[in-house]
């Protein structure tokens, strides 16, 4: 049997995505006969992991306490914890921002290197390169002896692949996420905008004469979030002021409920990938730097539009957000068109297309 270490963290800083893609891949390792544990920085981390398994100590966890902006200072240990592998084959695959040439140098050294890209950073050390943000390949990944890209590759959890959805005749459910934390307070505002302003639509006097700024308030909005946004308290104050906004935290089948939606509106990230293999006709916005080349690649290849920075134009952001949704409300046709696209770019199978290709790593 062999055995994959998967190294990645979570906390306030570092969106919960990368714990979330790489269970995926771990749960498609463990599928396959491989022996799976995790390597994690701190407690924080080891906490939102283990929150995260399908059933208690789904998966060994081992905590370097170690500074996860810092990881050459954990290269000794780590070089201890792979020597010691009771497994006669064992792989290391590492989904982090700080890695470095010589940490992925120096670990190669000792087995195979997976390494899961989103900045196009420099050209890694390693031996498979994973980057599913990107329609083609970038001429920085020299050094990497395999090299997986495109959306084919997007890790998505179990329940993504082959999802049954409806487009509906009439738009009632909204999702909105804007990633764990939702930094910039894009959903509080974007509720500011529909419930506490007088026009919804400040630039055209005219709009909402023909009912826009009804059926805005009549919507169903459904707010993925976690209790690390420092803004909950204010979503939890416009749910109780209007029952149509639900806060979830921590669900379990994300399937489920995005299929209950009839439009989409996310930051970029894994959510956007999970939309797409729903159907869930929807609008991106930015909130980092590192969801630049996901939202480009959706946007280029119209499958999900852009609203724009929200970090450095929220208000506008805000404002193009409820046009999408108002010019959506009578679109079966264009979000029947859309779903199919959507669906055909990602299909919920690039866990198991990373897992075999990482088995078949000699």
């Amino acid at each position: 049997m062999s055995a994959i270490y998967f190294r990645t963290d979570g906390n306030e800083e570092i969106a919960t995505g990368h714990i979330m893609r790489c269970l995926s891949i771990a749960r498609a390792c463990a599928s396959l006969s491989m022996k799976v544990r995790f390597l994690v920085s701190d407690e924080k981390s080891v906490s939102l992991l283990e929150e995260r398994f399908a059933s208690p100590a789904e998966f060994p966890v081992i905590c370097l306490h170690s500074n996860y902006r810092s990881p050459e200072q954990e290269l000794s240990i780590l070089k201890k914890i792979l020597k010691e592998t009771p497994e006669p084959a064992v792989r290391l695959f590492i989904d982090s921002y700080f890695v470095t040439e010589a940490y992925l140098s120096g670990l190669r050294e000792l087995c195979p290197v997976i390494y899961l890209d989103d900045l196009l950073a420099f050209d890694y050390p390693a031996d498979m390169i994973i980057n599913y943000d990107v329609t083609e390949e970038p001429a920085c990944y020299h050094r990497a002896d395999r090299r997986l890209t495109g959306a084919a590759y997007t890790p998505l959890r179990e329940q993504f692949r082959n999802v049954s959805y409806e487009v509906r005749p009439e738009v009632r459910h909204v999702l909105l996420s804007a990633g764990g934390t939702d930094a910039c307070n894009v959903i509080g505002t974007l509720f500011h905008h529909i419930f506490e302003r007088e026009n919804p639509f400040p630039d055209n006097d005219g709009e909402g004469t023909d009912g826009s700024e009804t059926f805005l308030r009549n919507l169903n909005y459904h707010v993925i979030t976690s209790r690390l946004n420092s803004h909950f308290q204010e979503l939890e104050r416009f749910a109780a002021c209007h029952p149509a906004i639900r806060i979830y935290t921590n669900v379990q089948d994300m399937a489920a409920l995005m299929s209950q939606c009839d439009l989409g509106i996310s930051a970029g990230g894994t959510t956007l990938y999970e939309l797409c293999a729903t159907g869930v006709p929807s609008v991106s916005f930015l909130t980092a730097d590192n969801q630049i080349s996901a939202v480009s690649a959706f946007s280029d290849n119209r499958i999900i539009p852009f609203a724009g920075n929200a970090c450095s134009s929220l208000a506008e952001v805000c404002n193009a957000l409820t046009a999408f949704l108002n010019a959506h409300k009578a679109s079966y046709p264009q979000r029947l068109n859309s779903s199919r696209r959507m669906r055909a770019y990602v299909d919920g199978e690039g866990a198991y297309r990373i897992a075999k290709a990482i088995q078949a790593i000699p």
